[in-house]
């Protein structure tokens, strides 16, 4: 694996969107620091597949884009499951739209213009509780934004985030016996929790994007 240095230097390329240097983004985009260096803004699908390429690690430090609350990746919530080897074996989750890896700024060509993407997603979360933890999770879902409890272990939910970024975030009050599947709406993407291997791939089989 690369070090450090060269990780963050390999993304530099796809950093160079024109960004003012305060703008402050308040729709999860994030930045990387390495020295006196600062890379992005990135999406979290983009941060995703750094991640699972190896160029952004745990000790890796990272904030929202337009803050200085610099944190080592491992120690956000939405990113801490990617970092976790028991629970990275238990969690999965159908592929990001390449559109939402992409450059999230300016009007030049291979850029996305932040604008036209929506601020919030609507998802549909549902749980498989077996332990004692279903208050703690029920908590935990409704103070994600505008929350509705549509059945006993149902709920539509409409906040900021990805299906994935929720399931490391909502996973952290959950045990080993306990299963969660979230499926967001508005980027027609899943991910889910404790399900098993069989079940993992029957729902890659089964969640398919429209052609």
């Amino acid at each position: 694996m690369q070090n450090s240095a060269d990780q963050i230097d390999d993304m530099a390329p796809e950093a160079q969107a024109d960004v003012p240097e305060d703008r402050v983004l308040a729709d999860g985009h994030w930045s990387l620091k390495h020295g006196e260096e600062v890379y992005g803004p990135y999406t979290f699908e983009a941060m995703e597949t750094y991640i699972a390429e190896g160029r952004v690690a745990g000790h890796s430090v990272i904030a929202p884009t337009g803050t200085e609350d610099w944190t080592e990746a491992k120690d956000v919530a939405m990113f801490a499951g990617f970092f976790d080897e028991e629970k990275s074996k238990v969690t999965a989750s159908t592929p990001s739209h390449p559109q939402d890896r992409r450059t999230v700024y300016g009007p030049k060509k291979g850029q996305v213009d932040r604008r036209k993407r929506p601020d919030t997603s609507n998802f549909l979360i549902i749980t498989d509780i077996k332990s004692r933890h279903g208050a703690t999770l029920e908590q935990s879902i409704m103070s994600l934004g505008a929350a509705l409890k549509v059945a006993n272990n149902a709920w539509v939910v409409n906040c900021k985030g990805t299906a994935p970024g929720l399931l490391n975030q909502l996973s952290k009050v959950l045990s080993s016996q306990d299963g969660l599947f979230i499926a967001d709406a508005t980027r027609d993407r899943t991910a889910w929790y404790n399900f098993g291997p069989e079940t993992d791939a029957k729902i890659r089989r089964v969640w398919r994007r429209p052609v």
